[in-house]
């Protein structure tokens, strides 16, 4: 994994694995870059988060385009 600074890296310079999904969401996590998340909603555009809060922003997308489950992503 490569830790960037201060760019946020371009969506298809990397590969993403699930690591949730509901009724309503996905969420998917970068192979290449820490902190770089996908969240991809039933209804809508996918969303990047990247970032020192990224992880806390996705969740937040995720839950409010689905349900309270999405708060597990990260426990």
């Amino acid at each position: 994994m490569q830790i960037l600074v201060n760019k946020k890296p371009s969506v298809n310079s990397t590969t993403w694995s699930r690591i949730f999904h509901n009724d309503g969401v996905m969420v998917y996590e970068s192979d290449k870059y820490q902190c770089f998340y996908k969240v991809a909603p039933k209804a809508g555009k996918p969303k990047y988060f990247f970032g020192e809060s990224a992880w806390m922003d996705a969740q937040r997308f995720a839950v409010d385009n689905s349900d309270f489950s999405a708060y597990t992503i990260f426990n």
